[in-house]
């Protein structure tokens, strides 16, 4: 719209600028031709032009507008293509990606198996070396009571010898003062009976020598 008004515009313009340009010439064409007849005629011509225009206009409305469509479409097309080529895109990254992460993933698995495996070798090897060193240790403990036992049978042994060795003294001292004792107590038995004899024959002979007198 806005290029039909510059259009007949111009157009009225022309006339306009025609019209005054053959007033001022009007000796030279048609002396019998009337300016209401030149209107008519300009109007006529004006007409025509702004026909001529508007067709013109219209074709290349259409035109433009049969362009536009086409630039759309193939906007459009190329929107589908760059769309369906990042989508593509999209997907082979988003297939990138899982690859990757399926990757990490058993990367991942693997290395945990490994370490799985190192831990349980390194368990096992702890575990060896305390059976080793408990074994050992046992060994030495049993070495020791061994040791311990066999010097307590020893002490045991030697005590014991000693114990006897000391009853034994003692039986030969309680033995020999047993005998001193005996020897002393039948001295002491032999001087008593003496003592007893010789004080019986003596009373004995007192009585003898008195029975002697009464007779």
């Amino acid at each position: 719209m806005k290029n039909r008004k510059l259009v007949l515009s111009l157009v009225a313009l022309a006339g306009l600028s025609s019209l005054s340009a053959q007033a001022q010439t009007n000796n030279t064409k048609k002396p019998h031709e009337t300016i209401m007849q030149r209107v008519d005629t300009l109007a006529k011509k004006v007409g025509a032009a702004v026909k001529k225009a508007e067709t013109t206009e219209k074709s290349k409305l259409n035109a433009d507008k049969q362009r536009v469509k086409a630039d759309l479409a193939n906007d459009k097309e190329k929107v589908n293509k760059v769309y369906q080529d990042d989508k593509a895109k999209f997907n082979a990254d988003v297939k990138k990606v899982e690859n990757g992460l399926a990757k990490d993933e058993q990367k991942v698995k693997n290395t945990y198996r490994k370490d799985e495996a190192k831990v349980k070798q390194g368990l096992a090897k702890d575990e060896q070396k305390v059976k080793n060193t408990y074994r050992k240790d046992k060994a030495k403990v049993k070495q020791g009571l061994a040791k311990d036992e066999q010097k307590v049978k020893n002490t045991y042994r030697k005590d014991k010898a000693k114990v006897k060795q000391g009853i034994a003294k003692d039986k030969q001292k309680v033995r020999n003062a047993y005998r001193k004792d005996k020897a002393k107590v039948k001295q002491v038995l032999a001087k008593d009976g003496q003592k007893i004899k010789n004080t019986y024959n003596k009373d004995k002979a007192k009585v003898k020598a008195f029975f002697k007198k009464e007779k």
